[in-house]
């Protein structure tokens, strides 16, 4: 039996015992083990890499190193550090969390959840000026597609409240949740090309703020740039900045997405 599946095989009669005992598992990596695996009396996993191919490293750094267990939470982690790991244990979601996880538990894809609970650790971090750098880098690696977007939309608190919201808006109409899965990725995913139209600016600020991107996005030539505003206030601001500014910002073209009940616009604007 090869590493890996010893691994694998640990991972799935070991867990149950230590979920039930509440025991927090870090990874020893100590080359005085007289196996190349082994699990020790506290119940701490024991692994020599030096015993092991390089490309056995390279897939047990990947995707075996990323687990740890508080209480019946599983969290991703991408480091072999011990202080870091202590750091993140100390600052998994709780209290208002948990009301965040839950809310959005059945509504996203597991690797979504995941990515959420993790971003939730960065900004408790953040919050008590501890070093996010390596964390956010590690939720980039294992999430590439929308973690990094995903992380910063957390800490910004698109979560608490956006996401949230559009699910309210989406609900006055007949949806299948996947339709809002499919929104609330796609919203994360363009986060870069994304101006939120919101209560909390006024228009000369949006109206600058769309005039600084696109010129950002015109020398990169990505070749369009999205506004999205929830609630008929933003709904009518954006449509307001679209007949009044549209000459300013040099653009060639406006698609416009409207709910039926004019709560949700999306416009892409194309140059």
């Amino acid at each position: 039996m090869g590493i890996l599946e010893a691994l694998k095989n640990i991972f799935d009669t070991k867990f149950s015992n230590i979920l039930n005992n509440n025991k927090f598992v870090l990874f020893d990596f100590s080359k005085n083990t007289e196996n190349t695996l082994e699990i020790k009396k506290d119940g701490t996993l024991s692994i020599d890499l030096s015993k092991v191919s390089a490309e056995e490293r390279k897939k047990i750094k990947e995707q075996i190193i990323d687990v740890s267990i508080q209480n019946e939470n599983e969290t991703f982690l991408l480091d072999e550090s011990k202080n870091k790991t202590t750091s993140i244990k100390a600052n998994l979601p709780k209290d208002s969390d948990k009301k965040i996880l839950e809310f959005y538990h059945e509504k996203l894809r597991p690797d979504w959840n995941k990515a959420l609970e993790m971003s939730l650790v960065v900004k408790n971090m953040s919050q008590k000026g501890e070093d996010i750098k390596d964390i956010k880098r590690d939720i980039r690696k294992k999430y590439p597609e929308f973690g990094n977007n995903l992380c910063n939309m957390v800490g910004r608190e698109y979560f608490h409240e956006h996401f949230k919201q559009l699910h309210k808006s989406m609900l006055e109409e007949d949806f299948d949740i996947v339709e809002y899965r499919n929104k609330v990725e796609k919203i994360v995913k363009s986060l870069p090309y994304t101006v939120f139209i919101d209560q909390y600016k006024g228009y000369d600020d949006f109206a600058g703020e769309i005039f600084f991107k696109l010129s950002k996005l015109k020398k990169y030539g990505t070749g369009k740039l999205l506004l999205h505003g929830l609630g008929k206030n933003n709904v009518k601001t954006t449509l307001k900045l679209i007949e009044k500014e549209r000459d300013t910002w040099d653009i060639t073209d406006v698609k416009i997405e409207l709910n039926k009940n004019k709560t949700i616009i999306t416009a892409t604007l194309y140059f």
